[in-house]
Order: structure tokens, then C-alpha cells, then sequence
């Protein structure tokens, strides 16, 4: 063999070590690639609590319980000078609603009627207190309770923690709502976000305008908040005027309201029921909300497109239903975020994008959504509290009771998740306290738990409709709505974020490519590969190839 044909076979053999050190590269390129895009799908799957669900556990218990409400005052006696003076009447203290958090439960406290000292407050979860009737600790402060300071808390009856530990508090400003007289404090009304990790520092506060949510004409009760785009805020004001849902943008610092007469107006033929043997003529309009997951596991997708994009699944209802009603009704979150949408619409263009999921077998005050897509709901004639899989069709099957006690379950308020799949009820006697028939030597005001399989709503995977991935920020001279975040201006190029599907879209079908796409690029880079590898081969031989 000659020296040049030895020369060749030796730097073919090198080539050859190249290559297999590339194509080892390359490989292992190739899984990295394919594991991210295996992670970016797996994150449509909801996390799910960690420690499994003992037998005994899905059984709702007692956690707390009181016949009247106290709170921690400084001293005795200052609570002497609270006693003698009317600022604290404990027979007409009522806790609404009920948000769990680290090591505390947050309870609101609505100042329906003289006496009230505190509208927010928080006791320490059970496993870490001894009583069982605990003293509410006024949060983030007295100060920040002081009746008929307007920059304080006047009158809270909804609040809600997003996945950040961020707590949105709905204040109507307006006290003693339920007694006559004039001695009454009207303030704006105003939404507080207060941060749970640093003592409830405020680090935002806004005041509805007028022409949203009228000082003194108000009824703000609950609130569910959604993180896309920025963070809204959904909260239903069952104002006999002007009942609707309310909708905050906390990245355009700016609120406006959806109204739709058919489904969030009281129905006449439920305005009568019975509690517990009290006879009710309750006509109260848009009451409960729910805020569903974005992801369907049963829809299907298109297969011409990118089975992410080629659905519905990144969609959220917002659930709701008035006080006096048997239906429970849906709209599109995306429809009640965007504000051109709700500026020009008719009514008739809202009713066509409602949903009536059909009838239940009783009114509901309380109910929530977990992050496995499964409504929570209370029944109030039933004394019951029941369970609806929202993936399915809205049956009296599907509606499942899982827990009935005529004596424990009085008014179903409200609920929350906590981080561990514990599902908290505020029960408390609403019927009688609305009546003047709360006895004090009786117990009429609980917190039930029971352990569930899904953690909170806001617990929905992250996905590009919620990340800022999205955003297309004008600059100084553009001509985009601005809007302020943190203190720095930004500009929208053209459009609000609500109908910026189209970009969002883009950007989701080019981060959240399918497995199958990611199969075939794969394959086309192993193709490239081996053509690569026989050009080199035969240009080393010195061999032509065609």
C-alpha cells in the first residue's frame, strides 16, 4: 500500500472519531431539546398536594367554632373601653370569608351592622393553637381598620391570595349596611394589595372611579383573581341598582364593569327559600365566582395545526351565579379582560357568550374552583356542600354532595385552598344574623376542613398567556395605550393586551411545540447528519460524489 492511499486511510480514521464525537453532541443536543419540550408540555399538568389523602381526612371537621366573635385586643382594658363605648358589640359581628395561608387563616370580618372594630383579620391554623374558638387578630393593623378613616379598611367582605402571597382586598367603603340611620361612613370604594410576606405592607391601592362602582350604592362581595397579563382582578357587586361583575387590570391600573341583566339579576322564582326553618325572601343578584383552569385534557385538537394552539384549552370561564338563582352561569375571562370589548358591546352581545350550565337543587352563597378544574360549591336549603368536575356536563349525576349536616353546615359563605389540599368552609348562620336570631349561647359561626385532591385555582401551570413573554412594549413616541407598572410608564403598540391573541398565539406556537414537530426537526437533523458525514468521507478518499 502506498505511502499517499496509507495517508488517506489514517485521516479517514480521524474523521471518523470526529464524527462520532459530533454526532454524540449533536445526540445528546437532540435529548436536551426533546426533554424541554417533554417539560413544556408537562407543564399543563396542575400540581397536585404532595402527602397522600388519609380516609379520615376527606371527612369535613371542625376546626374552629364560637358563639360570638372576639378579637385580641391590646388589654382588657381597652376592650372595656371598646365594650362601653359601641365600638365593639359582639352580637353584631359576623366572619364572611376565609383565605388560609402559611401558618394563618384570614377572615373577613363585614361591617354590617354597629360595632365591629375590625373588618380584616387572621387567626393561627389550627395545628398550631390550642383554642377553638381564637381571639382575630385586626391585619395588617388596628390603624389599618380605624372606622371612617377612608385611607383605611371600611368594609371588607371579599378577599384573595394569588400564588405569590399577594392578598387582594375588596373594601365598598361603606359601613353598617344592614341597620337604618344616618350614622353611616361612605368612603370611595378601593381595592388594596397587600403583601403577606412582608406584614401586609401595601403595594398597591386603587379607588374605583364613580362611573365603575358608585360610593354608598355599592355591594362588593367576592373577589377571584386571574394572573394573566399582568394580574385581574373578577369581583361581583350585588348592588340592587347595578349589579355585575367588576374587573380590575393591575397592569393598566384601571377597571370597568360587565353587567348582563338575564344571568347575574336575582330570578324571581328563587328569591324564596327555607334555612334551617327560617322562611327567606332574599331578591340578592350576582353573588358567588369561580375562576376555571386554562387547560381541558378531554378537548381535542386540530390536527392541521399545533395541537396547543389548535384548541380551546388555553381559555378561562369565569363561573358565577346570583344569590337568588338555581343556575350557575360561565363568560370567557378573555372577554371580560378585554375593555374594548366591554366598551362596545350590547347587551345582546354579552348574553350570546354566556353559558348556562343548568340547574342546581338549591340557591349558593359560597363556592371555589381548585386547579384540577372541580367547582366547590355550598347548597343552602340542602345544608349541604357539593362538588361539580367541570370537564363534565352539568347533571344532577355530576353533582356530587359531600357533605350534609343540618346543624353544621348553616350558610356555606365562603371558601379557600391552602398549600397542603385542605379545603376551609365559612360557616355562619347568615339567615338568622340577617334576622336578629343569633343566640349567644349557641355556636354560629364554624370552620370546616376537609382534605382534597387539588390545591387552589391560582395553582393553574404557568403558560405563555401568563408570562410577559407576550407583551409588545411601544416605545416613548409610540401610539399605544400606556398603562403604569411599579412606577415605570409602558406603551401597548397598538393594542391592549386583552386582543392581542394573535401575538400570543405566535409566541405559543413557537415555545410550545408539539412532540411530534420536535420528533420530525429531529429527524431532519439525523438526515443532515449521515449526508454530512459521506461528503467528508468521500472528499478525504478523494472520491466524487454526485
Amino acid at each position: 500500500m502506498s505511502s499517499d492511499a496509507t495517508s488517506r486511510i489514517s485521516n479517514v480514521g480521524r474523521l471518523l472519531t470526529l464524527l462520532v464525537t459530533l454526532g454524540c453532541t449533536t445526540g445528546q443536543q437532540i435529548a436536551n431539546d426533546l426533554q424541554q419540550q417533554q417539560q413544556q408540555l408537562d407543564i399543563l399538568s396542575p400540581p397536585t398536594p404532595a402527602s397522600p389523602i388519609a380516609p379520615g381526612e376527606r371527612q369535613f371537621r371542625v376546626m374552629y367554632e364560637w358563639n360570638v366573635l372576639d378579637f385580641a385586643f391590646a388589654t382588657e382594658d381597652e376592650r372595656s373601653r371598646a365594650l362601653f363605648s359601641g365600638r365593639y358589640i359582639p352580637k353584631n359581628v359576623l366572619i364572611s370569608d376565609c383565605k388560609p395561608h402559611t401558618n394563618r387563616l384570614y377572615l373577613t370580618i363585614p361591617r354590617m351592622l354597629p360595632g365591629v372594630p375590625a373588618t380584616l383579620g387572621y387567626v393561627v391554623r389550627p395545628e398550631n393553637n390550642g383554642r377553638t374558638d381564637p381571639e382575630i387578630v385586626p391585619y395588617p393593623s388596628w390603624e389599618m381598620n380605624e372606622r371612617g378613616n377612608c385611607s383605611a379598611l371600611q368594609f371588607v367582605q371579599g378577599i384573595a391570595v394569588d400564588k405569590h402571597g399577594i392578598m387582594w382586598v375588596v373594601d365598598s367603603g361603606r359601613t353598617e349596611t344592614l341597620s337604618r340611620g344616618a350614622d353611616h361612613v361612605v368612603c370611595p370604594p378601593k381595592l388594596l394589595l397587600l403583601d403577606l410576606k412582608r406584614n401586609g405592607s401595601v403595594i398597591l391601592r386603587y379607588q374605583f372611579p364613580e362611573s365603575v362602582v358608585p360610593p354608598g350604592n355599592n355591594y362588593l362581595n367576592k373577589v377571584v383573581v386571574d394572573d394573566a397579563y399582568g394580574g385581574f382582578a373578577y369581583i361581583t357587586d350585588n348592588s340592587g341598582a347595578d349589579p355585575g361583575i367588576v374587573v380590575f387590570s393591575r397592569r393598566l391600573v384601571r377597571s370597568w364593569k360587565v353587567r348582563e341583566n338575564n344571568s347575574m339579576r336575582a330570578a324571581r322564582n328563587s328569591v324564596r327559600f327555607a334555612v334551617n326553618g327560617t322562611e327567606l325572601n332574599f331578591s340578592i343578584h350576582i353573588d358567588s365566582i369561580a375562576l376555571g383552569p386554562y387547560y381541558n385534557p378531554n378537548l381535542e385538537s386540530d390536527g392541521a395545526l399545533d395541537p396547543l394552539i389548535g384548541s380551546h384549552n388555553y381559555e378561562r370561564n369565569v363561573y358565577y351565579c346570583p344569590l337568588s338563582s338555581h343556575h350557575i352561569y360561565s363568560l370567557p375571562a378573555s372577554l371580560l379582560r378585554d375593555p374594548e370589548f366591554n366598551a362596545r358591546a350590547t347587551p345582546r352581545d354579552i348574553l350570546e357568550v354566556v353559558t348556562d350550565y343548568g340547574e342546581k337543587s338549591s340557591q349558593t352563597d359560597g363556592m371555589i374552583m381548585d386547579n384540577q378544574g372541580v367547582l366547590y360549591f355550598g347548597l343552602l336549603g340542602e345544608h349541604a356542600i357539593a362538588r361539580w368536575d367541570t370537564y363534565k356536563p352539568f347533571t344532577a349525576k355530576n353533582q356530587q354532595i359531600v357533605a350534609r349536616d343540618p346543624t353544621y353546615i348553616q350558610w356555606v359563605d365562603s371558601m379557600g385552598f391552602d398549600h397542603e389540599g385542605y379545603l376551609y368552609v365559612t360557616i355562619n348562620r347568615l339567615h338568622n344574623f340577617v334576622a336578629g336570631r343569633l343566640n349567644p349561647l349557641e355556636v354560629n359561626f364554624r370552620i370546616l376542613r376537609a382534605k382534597t385532591a387539588g390545591l387552589s385555582y391560582v395553582e393553574t401551570p404557568d403558560n405563555l398567556f401568563n408570562s410577559d413573554a407576550k407583551y409588545l412594549y411601544g416605545d416613548a413616541g409610540g401610539t399605544g395605550e400606556t398603562f403604569v407598572d411599579n412606577v415605570l410608564r409602558f406603551q401597548y403598540e397598538g393594542t391592549t393586551p386583552a386582543s392581542s391573541r394573535l401575538a400570543a398565539a405566535g409566541i405559543l406556537g413557537s415555545a410550545g411545540r408539539s412532540t411530534a414537530a420536535a420528533t420530525a426537526a429531529v429527524g431532519h437533523g439525523v438526515i443532515g447528519f449521515v449526508a454530512l458525514f459521506a461528503v467528508l468521507v468521500a472528499g478525504t478518499l478523494g472520491l466524487h460524489v454526485a
